[in-house]
């Protein structure tokens, strides 16, 4: 299982994943999408910041399940890559790992 300090590094893989979607030459800021994407980045950019500075019960089945959930649904989004035609799946997938983050975030200590 993924300790806080390697969570704390997944998320930052995600935040560039997404940075690379984002400038991406055919995916527009005027898109409804692309606010989406950028509204869940700055979701998780806030979420990482956190996770940094709680102390979080890691040491528990809960959390350990978690923390494999969010270790697969990064695996995915970097699967993905910045096929802008996948936006839905990237889009679920974000929010996905958003939602795991949510999660971890209750077993602060």
């Amino acid at each position: 299982m993924p300790t806080k300090v390697e969570m704390v590094t997944q998320i930052g893989d995600v935040l560039t994943q997404i940075d690379t979607i984002l400038s991406a030459p055919n995916f527009f800021p005027s898109e409804p999408a692309w606010q989406q994407l950028f509204a869940l980045r700055k979701h998780l950019d806030d979420q990482q910041r956190e996770l940094v500075q709680e102390i979080i019960a890691d040491n528990t089945a809960s959390f350990n399940a978690v923390a494999a959930q969010l270790s697969q649904a990064a695996d995915s989004l970097a699967k993905v890559g910045k096929d802008i035609t996948k936006i839905g799946g990237i889009l679920d997938t974000v929010s996905l790992i958003a939602s795991l983050m949510d999660k971890v975030l209750n077993f602060v200590a």
